[in-house]
């Protein structure tokens, strides 16, 4: 049976040599109900406590309006909202019969004596858990595309891209999904990424509208956004601390500290994250400030994508740093996949990290 983001594989990573079964909380994932272009998805729940997975939405459940597949489900911290993303999709008819058949997904197949029908864009989607409903979150025009970024750490705020086909340019928006209003917070020109504040008041944003330099800036929701500084070359991630005096920088030299004036503190002794259009890493800092975990990837291609990642915790005091796993995933040479795992961050109150991605096997570390 087939699995899809999110979550694709939970791996929990103890720092301390503790077990997933002392972790609280849960993970959603999706999952196929076959393996046909028309296939739909279903969404279940996994306790970190283990038994079994329980079926938390079936695609049976879903608005008649919801025309295409699951393909992302997004929880926001507490659990109480799911954001659900869904694919695009087309109906082709057979000339000589008119018979049709559904495909779902970006892409489609027609063969001979076979005509496009009918096209769809998916959209996304918020589920209740207390009421058990699912409403669309619709864009704001019909030219424009919703893409969810991330929940706030806090809070029911989401982070949303959207990108304008009439007038070619791409803006952030935060939903609230209390009062169901959505509402500008900045443009931006070729994002690189987006991180919410640990506080969840700001956000932070990478972007490089040239070749060269990667700017840098810090845009809170109520307030002036202040640029903290201009980088060179690519950054692929960033993270800032809790109490915003440290800012964590990714590109392809390397891992940096910094200061929140862009001042580099300390280079961290590990390898570069090689950035070939794949996601490069992720970064996050403790509650505290005095770790940073560092999920690195390096890439190279030839017939298949051939990935290692390893995840590093850093002191922040001292820059030292400490090899927690590490493991290597061959992919097809498809561009745009999804083929690095993600750094979900720390388990609140305890000694522990959540990755999120592909199945492997990782050195040093139980899965699900």
């Amino acid at each position: 049976m087939r699995y899809m983001f999110c979550l694709l594989l939970l791996t929990l990573v103890t720092l301390t040599g503790g077990r997933a079964a002392d972790i609280p909380g849960a993970v959603v994932f999706v999952k196929l109900t076959g393996d046909t272009d028309d296939a739909r998805a279903d969404i279940y729940e996994q306790s970190l406590a283990g038994g079994a997975a329980k079926l938390l939405i079936a695609h049976t459940a879903l608005p008649k309006t919801f025309h295409g597949r699951i393909t992302r489900a997004l929880p926001s911290a507490d659990g109480a909202l799911l954001l659900l993303e869904e694919s695009d999709g087309c109906t082709i008819r057979n000339t000589k019969t008119g018979a049709t058949r559904l495909e779902l997904g970006s892409g489609y197949t027609m063969i001979e004596n076979e005509a496009l029908a009918e096209r769809f864009a998916g959209g996304i989607w918020l589920w209740s858990r207390v009421a058990g409903t699912v409403k669309k979150i619709a864009p704001a025009a019909a030219h424009e595309r919703v893409e969810p970024l991330g929940w706030s750490p806090c809070g029911k705020l989401l982070l949303v891209g959207v990108s304008n086909s009439k007038t070619n340019s791409e803006a952030l928006r935060v939903f609230n999904a209390a009062t169901g209003m959505m509402r500008n917070l900045r443009a931006v020109n070729e994002l690189t990424f987006v991180r919410w504040t640990p506080d969840a008041t700001a956000v932070l944003i990478g972007e490089q509208p040239g070749e060269k330099t990667t700017r840098l800036t810090l845009a809170p929701l109520n307030g002036k956004a202040q640029r903290l500084y201009t980088r060179p070359g690519r950054v692929f991630t960033a993270a800032v601390s809790l109490d915003g005096r440290q800012v964590a920088v990714g590109d392809t030299g390397g891992f940096y500290l910094c200061s929140r004036d862009g001042r580099t503190r300390r280079t961290l002794a590990l390898p570069a994250a090689e950035d070939e259009g794949l996601p490069g890493g992720d970064m996050a800092f403790s509650a505290d400030g005095s770790k940073l975990a560092v999920l690195s990837s390096s890439t190279s291609r030839g017939l298949y994508a051939n990935i290692h990642e390893a995840l590093w915790t850093i002191e922040t005091s001292t820059a030292a740093a400490r090899l927690m796993t590490q493991w290597d995933v061959t992919l097809g040479n498809s561009p745009g996949e999804d083929t690095t795992h993600r750094l979900l961050g720390w388990v609140p109150g305890q000694p522990a990290l959540l990755l999120m991605g592909r199945c492997c096997t990782l050195q040093g570390a139980e899965t699900d």
